[in-house]
């Protein structure tokens, strides 16, 4: 599916049939109200399928290990991405190949140093510090006193999530807090791609790149593999952590505007704590829980109080 159909899916879905009757006010505001919720509902869709995928993937590290496991991944994801944005291969400069190419490898650093991280300590905990790449850019970019207060928060937050020394490993924490700054240079870097590739051809150009530069860890990690089950379990970690939530978000920037899209991402540590405590049985402390309400309370606020335009 192309890109210009994925743009156009509204239009489809709508109907354009003319009513029996004029609606009642009641019945507009209903009408009204429901697809609002549409653009939202992707957004949380997506964290819940980010994060179920991340949760699943700790269930293989004992067959592949993080490393492999991050590797496998990526071809799964790649190869649904590029069925549906279909992207174009030709006509491209070579200064465009190589952001493409830088992105795939930012990709690859910044999946494996999370992949290493959830290892270690708490999915929740380690989503958490991982998401303050991202703060730390919009707050870098912020030059406004109340952004202090929000920096001051989330530091708050990140030393209640540290500070306890029981059950904290200092290796996870090292490698989530190196994941954020990973995440925040690989911001930097797709931004780039974004402005040489057109829609979301430079994503998935992109994470095929990192889907062959990961290749000679994963294909013999593949074949080593005794059991088909653990190899249908990275298959459903790389839909569901790549292919599916980039679709969605695609989906839901096309419905909500850039605010209510970031506000709503500050949900993924929430998120990330409950599919822990779900689906692999990890159970955080009260003072780490409210660690997480700081730093997402930081992060809700550095980007609603951010002045439009």
């Amino acid at each position: 599916m192309s890109t210009a159909v994925l743009s156009d899916r509204a239009g489809v879905l709508a109907w354009t049939g003319p009513p029996k009757r004029p609606p009642r006010p009641a019945a507009k505001a209903v009408a009204g109200f429901a697809p609002r919720l549409v653009g939202p509902a992707c957004i949380v869709a997506s964290c819940a399928s980010l994060q179920t995928a991340s949760a699943l993937a700790t269930t293989v590290f004992a067959a592949f290990g993080p490393v492999a496991t991050g590797a496998l991944r990526f071809l799964p994801g790649a190869q649904v991405l590029l069925a549906i944005v279909r992207p174009r291969f030709r006509g491209r400069s070579p200064g465009s190949w190589l952001t493409i190419a830088t992105a795939g490898a930012a990709m690859v650093a910044t999946n494996f140093l999370v992949y290493e991280a959830i290892a270690r300590i708490p999915l929740g905990t380690a989503m958490t510090l991982v998401f303050l790449g991202p703060l730390a850019l919009a707050l870098l970019a912020a030059r406004r006193r109340l952004d202090v207060a929000w920096a001051f928060a989330a530091l708050v937050g990140v030393v209640m999530l540290t500070g306890e020394p029981a059950g904290t490993s200092p290796t996870g924490v090292a490698f989530a807090l190196a994941a954020a700054g990973a995440v925040a240079i690989t911001t930097l870097i797709t931004r780039r791609v974004a402005d040489r590739t057109h829609g979301h051809e430079g994503l998935a150009l992109s994470i095929a790149v990192a889907a062959l530069l990961t290749l000679p860890v994963g294909l013999p990690a593949a074949l080593g593999s005794p059991e088909l089950g653990d190899l249908g379990l990275v298959a459903a970690v790389g839909v569901l952590g790549i292919a599916l939530p980039y679709a969605l978000e695609f989906d839901a920037l096309r419905r909500v505007g850039v605010k209510t899209y970031s506000i709503l991402l500050s949900l993924d540590p929430a998120v990330a704590g409950l599919a822990g405590l779900v689906l692999l049985g990890q159970h955080l402390s009260p003072f780490e829980l409210l660690g997480i309400a700081l730093v997402m309370g930081a992060s809700v606020g550095a980007v609603a109080s951010r002045p439009a335009g």
